[in-house]
């Protein structure tokens, strides 16, 4: 392999890291503004997302299951509450990847501050469809439930 084309495919990786970066970012806005929807877009056409309270897949079938979640596992109004996402380690490898990452979840208290929900952590597999990463499968799975 020539300098060059290693350093092509070295740069490529860290287009790809970075592009899956923002559909971690993106991912969090569509559930902070109760855009599910937007959330179902970003899995595959055959996507899974595996939570503690079940499975869905397929698009149609993801928004159907986290519009559910709202008023129990998630708040009923946007603006009530507050993903965050960190710790990413992302391992690319052509048009597949695997990531995991930890989230942690506020919500709004009675004094308009912010409480902490739960915690718990992502295990992605994920995959270039149609030039744009995509969640194959998400888990995320609670590592500190609700107070």
């Amino acid at each position: 392999m020539t300098d060059l084309t290693e350093l092509a495919n070295r740069v490529q990786r860290l287009e790809d890291r970075e592009a899956i970066h923002g559909l971690f970012m993106r991912y969090r806005q569509c559930l902070d503004e109760k855009d599910f929807s937007g959330y179902a877009s970003l899995f595959a056409e055959e996507g899974e997302f595996v939570a503690a309270v079940g499975t869905a897949k397929g698009r149609a079938g993801i928004e159907e299951f986290v519009d559910g979640m709202r008023g129990s596992l998630l708040t009923a109004v946007a603006g009530n509450d507050l993903h965050i996402v960190v710790n990413p380690e992302i391992s690319v490898d052509g048009d597949r990847a695997t990531a995991r990452s930890t989230w942690i979840y506020l919500v709004r208290a009675d004094d308009d501050g912010p409480t902490l929900s739960k915690v718990g952590h992502y295990e992605d597999e994920l995959v270039r469809e149609d030039g744009e990463w995509r969640f194959a499968r998400r888990f995320a799975p609670m590592d500190m439930p609700a107070l």
